[in-house]
């Protein structure tokens, strides 16, 4: 039989067990371990061939962790299970791109990423028994093919007069996706008249040129001590941003002839239709771009 004091020892064991078990199960019940806090952190787009680093942040709430799993679409391709050896694992879909030494339980890098892995990434954090929480957070990442030259603008003549209908477009390199273009006259942002996605010849590079025209008709305030600023932006995400600007001089009208005739830059013209004239430039750009 055992003494006093070791009988009373063990009911106090026995006690605190028993506290510590009915306060884990109060603490469920009332939420306090309910809950876990996941963070996830992909960028929105990356360039192709680029080294990609996803981050996974979680607050745990003291309860010890169990997994941490990272999925494209529905598809694993990383694990970091802390109480396996190894802690790390990498799975068929991306185990080629992942850098396994630079990838842990809150992290996963990917090296070279290709188009082809653009999508939904999704991180999911579980922690260990008995609570067994699991939270999963996802995100959309771009692969960019980023264009190859420079951003062009175009208008039919250097000089305007008042009353004049400016016309003019803007060709942004092939890119995938194709880059967005904006225009801006004397800095005030104007839209685009119309706007063509034509996709390059080559289908293994699947990328596309964009173009935006531009048509206004100019009035008294358009002039700003005799010139006019047209400026062309085309953006892909934060990844590209790129801009030519044209300067057009208004043209003032010239004294009458003896004649009683006047000088204009439109006598003995051909009036030229906007989209027979996009059709031409756009030709010409292409033409331009393939003998490169």
């Amino acid at each position: 039989m055992w003494p006093p004091s070791m009988r009373s020892a063990s009911r106090r064991s026995k006690w605190d067990a028993t506290a510590g078990s009915l306060l884990l199960v109060l603490a469920v019940v009332s939420g306090t371990l309910g809950e876990i806090d996941v963070t996830i952190k992909i960028p929105i787009a990356v360039a192709e061939n680029s080294t990609v680093k996803m981050t996974c942040d979680y607050d745990l709430r003291s309860m010890p962790l169990y997994s941490v799993k990272w999925y494209k679409s529905r598809d694993e391709f990383y694990r970091f299970i802390p109480k396996e050896m190894p802690s790390k694992s990498v799975f068929p879909l991306l185990a080629a791109k992942v850098d396994f030494n630079r990838s842990d339980d809150h992290s996963v890098v990917l090296n070279n990423v290709e188009t082809n892995l653009a999508g939904k990434y999704r991180c999911e954090v579980s922690t260990e028994g008995p609570t067994f929480i699991t939270r999963t957070e996802s995100s959309y990442m771009h692969v960019v093919k980023l264009p190859r030259g420079n951003v062009t603008a175009h208008v039919e003549k250097p000089k305007y007069a008042l009353g004049d209908t400016v016309r003019g477009n803007c060709t942004a390199p092939p890119a995938n996706p194709p880059a967005n273009i904006t225009w801006t006259v004397n800095g005030h942002p104007v839209n685009a008249s119309y706007v063509r996605n034509i996709p390059m010849r080559n289908v293994n590079d699947n990328r596309t040129i964009a173009i935006a025209g531009l048509e206004f008709e100019l009035i008294p305030d358009s002039f700003r001590n005799g010139t006019l600023q047209i400026i062309c932006r085309a953006s892909i995400f934060h990844l590209y941003k790129e801009q030519a600007i044209v300067v057009l001089e208004e043209e003032r009208p010239r004294l009458a002839s003896v004649l009683g005739t006047r000088e204009s830059s439109h006598s003995g013209s051909i009036a030229i239709s906007l989209e027979g004239w996009f059709i031409g430039m756009m030709i010409a750009n292409i033409l331009l771009d393939s003998m490169r």
